[in-house]
């Protein structure tokens, strides 16, 4: 680095000091185990759920680029950059499945978590590594980049950027504005169709923090004109272009990545008026509710902050959040992963907030440990774990031994408080709820968990107190938030952790997937394995026809089959071995004897009908009494000499 200052400031470097030298310290290898952690979460177990329609889409359009016996008609890309990475890769690794289809995303969430260290310098240590670390452990992150997702791309763009220009702000070198430059085009033109409304809600940002500002923060307003004046606007929209139709194309090698540049453009503009299936309105928003609850609520403490005694960067994070909360709010085509768009700049003023929480310096009339706070928010947290533990035994028992009956969540309210309940299961008695009939130790046991979390919670806020008069009520507010902040953390990476490992594909009771489809595509791919292999000797050179749309998620899973014909319909002319269709009644007569086999290729499920126990039931565990139905079947038809019968019994 010495070597490396003296020739920018045009001083000769010393010889002597030519060596290599690399310094571990433990800021390093906590930015590496973050981004271990970050990539054994996000590609362990990636393809283990396929493609839904909007996927399959985006990973069809890349593998027919590049594999001319892929079978059906190109499609329309709605990201050139995840266009150039899949089509590499599909052209490297021409078996590429869903896990191939889904690494950039992965990458992308690796770098987003990695880029809070270039603010190390402005923000600080310690902000950059909480942000780092907020990042890594946030559910909205690791479940957006285990989906064929460029919004990780877009966020990572949004923090590079920014600091590209700062860093021309202070140098004046136009290097770092031409780069900057190009980082703001590729937000445009290579991410996303959205991409463009993150770079609108960065600048919103930047004119937030103007309009903000105090008197005496006249001199900012000033760089900001200054730096329009001197910025290589021609130079950098130049390369930017270049450096877009450079990556869209794959430095050339691909020219129909220019059309994929136009697709996003229309993307774009049709995402303000049409609403992804199954998407509600303002789906962003609730995502980052859904999972993200203590972030947004910490980060609007943070905000509050900003607002009332930040400077210009951190007015400038609120805004920047502000522009988001517009977005995630009014375009209609924002889809979960979306949530980024409020989920990093939360993060960021949650971190300037915590690490102002814990290197603030004792206060001159309350001498406070260095161990008092932290000490404070582990016993905070272990207290909110009890609550937690509490609540989950008491929802047991109203899940479990609840008879259903009970309909009315007021009744068992007036129950609960009506008198105190024997607990002793050998001599039962039968308590009327409403009018239903329900023992009395459940009603026991329920009132003990109802006391328990009410003395703990009262045993938090004692706590509270006790330490505020030991050393001051800043310490004490400092400690209880830090314990509560960790504990809304704990919680949310459960969420997150159960979403993206413990959930089976295709559920539509997961908030995150708006349209998935079921594991029953991989049984697909498995039965026509298994049936080519009998009729051709190999896994993938069986005749099928697949009447099916050419862009979704069955085809998709019929990729690798180049004997595959799409068509819009099916009748006596089919006698291919494989026939593939949605399935309908009364049966369609085909050219030959078939064996059927029905697959349920998407669910359907809605909270209008859940009961005030069902909604428990959703919001803790992703179930419910009511189950979700069949909403598409496809018939997968095997001809009878290939399935191995010598007649077929209609049924």
């Amino acid at each position: 680095m010495t070597v490396l200052t003296q020739s920018m400031a045009g001083q000769p470097a010393d010889r002597s000091e030519h060596r290599l030298g690399v310094r571990v310290t433990p800021e390093v290898l906590i930015y590496v185990a973050l981004a271990l952690l970050a990539l054994t979460l996000r590609l362990t177990l990636l393809g283990a759920s396929p493609l839904d329609d909007a996927e399959a889409r985006q990973a069809l359009a890349a593998l027919r680029a590049v594999n001319p016996q892929a079978a059906g008609e190109l499609t329309e890309a709605q990201s050139p950059l995840l266009f150039a990475l899949n089509a590499l890769t599909f052209a490297l690794t021409p078996g590429g499945g869903d896990f191939a289809a889904r690494w950039p995303s992965a990458l992308g969430g690796v770098l987003l978590i990695l880029a809070p260290v270039l603010w190390r310098r402005y923000v600080g240590v310690l902000p950059a590594l909480i942000m780092a670390a907020l990042l890594a452990l946030s559910p909205i992150g690791l479940l957006a980049s285990r989906t064929l997702s460029a919004t990780p791309w877009t966020m990572t763009l949004a923090l590079v950027v920014p600091w590209l220009a700062l860093r021309f702000v202070e140098t004046r070198d136009a290097r770092w504005a031409l780069a900057a430059t190009a980082g703001a085009l590729a937000m445009v033109f290579l991410t996303e169709p959205s991409g463009f409304l993150a770079l609108q809600a960065l600048a919103f940002g930047v004119l937030f923090a103007l309009l903000t500002a105090p008197t005496d923060e006249a001199e900012h307003v000033r760089a900001v004109r200054q730096t329009l004046r001197t910025w290589p606007w021609a130079r950098g929209l130049w390369i930017g272009a270049l450096g877009v139709l450079g990556v869209a194309t794959l430095l050339y090698w691909l020219p129909v990545g220019l059309t994929v540049v136009g697709n996003l453009a229309e993307g774009a503009l049709r995402g303000f008026a049409q609403r992804r299936t199954g998407a509600p309105i303002a789906f962003p928003l609730w995502v980052t509710l859904r999972y993200e609850a203590g972030l947004a609520l910490f980060g609007l403490i943070g905000a509050w902050r900003a607002v009332r005694h930040g400077g210009f960067f951190e007015r400038a994070l609120v805004g920047w959040l502000l522009g988001g909360l517009l977005w995630a709010v009014g375009y209609a085509g924002a889809d979960a992963a979306h949530a980024l768009w409020l989920t990093v700049p939360l993060a960021a003023l949650v971190a300037l907030t915590v690490a102002d929480w814990i290197a603030e310096r004792p206060s001159v009339a309350w001498h406070v440990p260095d161990w008092g706070v932290p000490l404070h928010a582990l016993v905070t947290f272990g207290l909110w774990l009890a609550v937690g533990l509490s609540l989950v035994l008491l929802g047991k028992r109203l899940l479990l031994d609840v008879p259903q009956g009970v309909a009315d969540w007021r009744d068992l309210a007036r129950a609960l408080v009506g008198g105190v309940y024997n607990r002793s299961v050998a001599q039962p008695q039968a308590v009327q709820v409403g009018d239903v009939t329900v023992q009395d130790f459940v009603l026991g046991f329920m009132q003990l968990r109802l006391l328990i979390t009410v003395l703990v919670t009262m045993l938090n806020g004692v706590l509270f107190f006790l330490i505020g008069s030991l050393w001051g009520a800043r310490a004490a507010w400092r400690g209880f938030a830090l314990g509560t902040l960790a504990f809304a953390l704990f919680f949310s990476a459960g969420l997150g952790g159960r979403e993206a490992f413990g959930t089976p594909a295709g559920d539509p009771r997961v908030f995150w997937h708006a349209d998935p489809v079921t594991a029953d595509l991989h049984e697909l791919r498995e039965t026509l394995h298994t049936m080519s292999l009998r009729a051709t000797g190999d896994p993938r050179l069986i005749a099928v026809t697949a009447n099916v749309p050419t862009d979704g998620a069955a085809a998709w899973a019929l990729r690798d089959f180049p004997h595959v014909q799409f068509v819009d319909g099916v009748g006596p002319e089919i006698n291919t071995e494989i026939v593939l269709m949605p399935d309908v009644f009364p049966r369609v007569r085909m050219g030959a004897d078939y064996v059927g086999k029905d697959l349920v290729t998407r669910l359907g499920w809605g909270t209008s009908q859940l009961s005030w126990r069902d909604a428990i039931l959703w919001f803790y565990q992703n179930k419910s009494a009511q189950k979700p139905a069949p909403t598409e079947r496809l018939m997968l038809w095997v001809r009878k000499d290939v399935y191995g019968v010598e007649q077929v019994i209609e049924k």
